[in-house]
């Protein structure tokens, strides 16, 4: 090992610094001598916490600033929550590793021990998401959104309050913060597909730094890397921001993944879903094959 010292770029949440606190494990456990520093980097997305993520224009409001960190050099990796990372990075950066996976499902909580099927109708359910939004709204069409913002533990204090009846969230970062009591249901993908990338952490840095693709690659997960590419190259080829409604999930069956992706145009009409198995030399080519069915069915839906 070369290098001596690291610097790793993060949010300052307590979620962000929980990820990063699990990378920086990872990696003194497998280089001891490495020292490793922490730097906090406000976001457009941390400084402004009340617009809505949509209103940011896609992916990146909770990366960009760490990106400028890393091609500035005032950083050597970035620690981010997968999901924000754009697929299309940077001219000069590159993801790293993929050293972990939480659980991807989003969860339901209610103060009152609700699920998503026993809600009374005409309950309140906060979620900013629209991806969210579209699919429970396919099986209950019968309740009210409100948008929500802010960090985990604020959003946990919403049910039951400012007549919000339920919250939904990542279970992955309730996960990491040692929260998963409040969960009053985690929802099947079958109901509700998650983002993207959801639960996984993405490090990234840059290309011509060998020393420090050389640390990153030692506790990259192989399983994770090829799902999470796997999710990355469909929502590349649909083109698509975190603003538009699009799901994605790939998991190992055996040997083979089992890809699943959906897609609903603007936010409401009929959701196009697919599902398709593959071996993980041809995930990615199947999952571009599929955004681009889901694509011209989203145009043609469009024209109708």
């Amino acid at each position: 090992m070369k290098r001596i010292s690291l610097v790793l770029g993060t949010r300052g949440s307590t979620l962000a610094l929980a990820q990063t606190e699990t990378v920086r494990a990872r990696l003194m456990l497998m280089f001891p001598e490495l020292k490793i520093e922490t730097r906090i980097i406000k976001t457009e997305g941390d400084i402004d916490r009340t617009s809505p993520l949509s209103d940011f224009g896609g992916r990146g409001a909770f990366v960009r600033s760490i990106e400028n960190a890393l091609l500035l050099h005032k950083i050597d990796a970035a620690v981010h929550s997968l999901k924000d990372l754009p697929s299309k990075l940077p001219e000069g950066l590159v993801l790293g590793a993929a050293p972990e996976r939480a659980d991807y499902r989003d969860v339901l909580v209610s103060p009152v021990g609700h699920t998503l099927k026993t809600l009374p109708s005409g309950s309140v359910i906060a979620t900013g998401s629209i991806r969210r939004r579209v699919q429970i709204r396919a099986v209950r069409p019968d309740v009210v959104f409100a948008d929500i913002r802010g960090n985990i533990e604020t959003r946990l204090k919403k049910p039951g309050h400012e007549s919000v009846d339920a919250v939904v969230l990542a279970a992955a970062g309730l996960e990491r913060l040692g929260l998963s009591s409040a969960v009053t249901e985690y929802l099947d993908t079958e109901t509700v597909l998650p983002a993207p990338c959801q639960g996984a952490l993405g490090l990234e840095c840059r290309a011509d730094d060998p020393d420090v693709l050389s640390l990153l690659n030692a506790i990259d997960d192989r399983d994770v890397r090829a799902c999470v590419e796997t999710e990355r190259a469909f929502i590349e080829t649909l083109g698509m921001g975190c603003h538009m409604p699009v799901g994605a999930l790939a998991r190992f069956e055996g040997r083979e993944i089992v890809f699943s992706g959906f897609v609903s145009p603007a936010g409401h009409g009929d959701m196009m879903r697919e599902t398709i198995h593959a071996t993980p030399e041809q995930a990615q080519t199947s999952a571009r094959e599929m955004a681009g069915r889901l694509r011209r069915a989203v145009g043609n839906n469009g024209k109708k």
